[in-house]
């Protein structure tokens, strides 16, 4: 006779399709029983030895899938603002209007360190890492697609929050949602920023690609990878270029050229959680939310000049104070009504009908042979998509 499966007091009782992926159940482990493991489409998931766990539930009580944030200083409807930095060298090393830097700028000064995700090429991973100088920040600027690793990350904030540091922590809403889930107290000393967030493509895959187009550009490593490249203007989302810069020169494609990127674009290589994500809507866990200010040129044209316009939420009481004390350094206005209203602050990324087949048919770390046949399916999701977008837009 089979008996009833045995129940856990760990994070193991997280339905996979409800995991983030944010490592935070690792980092709060006291037995460091639970280690985070690629599956087979190349996303982290935490792996628990249960002959090591001893049950306590801190990964539990820690797990933004499993937890709401609760507190009374987020506002109840956040205020809209758009604009952009002042230096146009600063706002063009940006992905739109330079606000990540100015708020970065503002810690730096006052002793503070940054948290936020850059590149890892010798491994071709994105990680998250911790800055405390000017010199350090350039990293971190610009847009990253692909979950990058935070797991490592939490205690660090929390021993510099203990030293009274101020912290400026920047990452996707669920990261930034574990992080304060991890911390279980509000910090005055703690700022944190998210982003209008479009699903996060498989670490796997971004591995395997970008490895293979460093092997095959006569083995020259990958220097720097620029999703958002504004060397050919910045005007919309299917305008875009990526840059790739290798140790001996680079190389710009047209973003829907790029396997990786096209596949990123049509939404078939996001994590499962991504397309039922709770934290896409107005109802933030952090005190300013960073995205793209689409539709600014026609709606908003005293806000665009072509070089970057971003498009801010104010969350808390902190934040307002936060962009208060920039606001100087920035052309900025408030905003009562968004046209368009991003996608992602009203529901999830929509999940593809071939998504499935997708990571069914390829292996993340082997995909090359099938590349051409993924990328043209990706190219016709992104044009029937457009196609129906200008017809409702009529």
């Amino acid at each position: 006779m089979i008996g009833a499966p045995i129940q856990r007091e760990n994070i193991s009782i997280l339905p996979k399709p409800g995991c983030f992926g944010c490592g935070v159940c690792a980092a709060v482990c006291p037995t460091d029983c639970i280690a985070m493991v690629s599956d087979q489409e190349g996303f982290p998931y935490p792996d628990v030895d249960h002959q090591v766990c001893i049950e306590c539930g801190k990964c539990i009580a820690a797990c933004p899938g499993l937890n709401d944030l609760e507190g009374s200083r987020f506002f109840e409807a956040p205020i809209f603002y758009g604009g952009y930095s002042r230096d146009d060298g600063l706002r063009f090393l940006s992905s739109s209007g330079g606000f990540f830097s100015l708020i970065a700028d503002r810690t730096l000064a006052n002793d503070g360190v940054v948290y936020g995700a850059r590149y890892d090429f010798e491994h071709m991973t994105v990680e998250h890492a911790r800055v405390e100088s000017q010199a350090g920040l350039p990293p971190l600027r610009k847009s990253k697609y692909v979950q990058s690793s935070t797991t490592h990350i939490f205690t660090q904030v929390k021993q510099d929050l203990i030293l009274d540091k101020s912290v400026l922590f920047t990452g996707t809403p669920c990261q930034v949602a574990g992080l304060h889930l991890y911390l279980g107290q509000e910090h005055p000393n703690l700022v944190t920023c998210d982003i209008i967030c479009h699903g996060v493509p498989s670490p796997g895959l971004f591995h395997s690609h970008f490895s293979a187009i460093a092997r095959g550009h006569h083995g020259s490593p990958i220097t720097d990878i620029d999703f958002r490249t504004k060397e050919k203007g910045w005007s919309g989302p299917l305008q875009l270029f990526l840059k790739i810069d290798f140790s001996d020169d680079s190389r710009l494609v047209y973003s829907i050229l790029d396997a990786y990127y096209a596949l990123f674009l049509a939404n078939l290589s996001l994590r499962p959680c991504c397309y039922h994500c709770k934290y896409a809507t107005t109802q933030r866990n952090s005190d300013l939310t960073l995205g793209d200010f689409w539709g600014v040129k026609k709606h908003y044209p005293d806000l665009f000049d072509g070089k970057g316009t971003a498009l801010i939420l104010v969350n808390t009481a902190k934040g307002e104070r936060i962009l208060s004390s920039i606001s100087s350094s920035a052309h900025l206005t408030q905003i009562t009504t968004v046209k368009p209203f991003p996608p992602n602050l009203a529901r999830p990324t929509p999940r593809p009908k071939y998504r499935d087949r997708f990571f069914t048919q390829i292996n993340p770390a082997t995909w090359r042979p099938n590349q051409r046949w993924y990328h043209l399916m990706a190219l016709l999701i992104i044009a029937k998509d457009k196609a129906l977008g200008a017809l409702k837009s009529q």
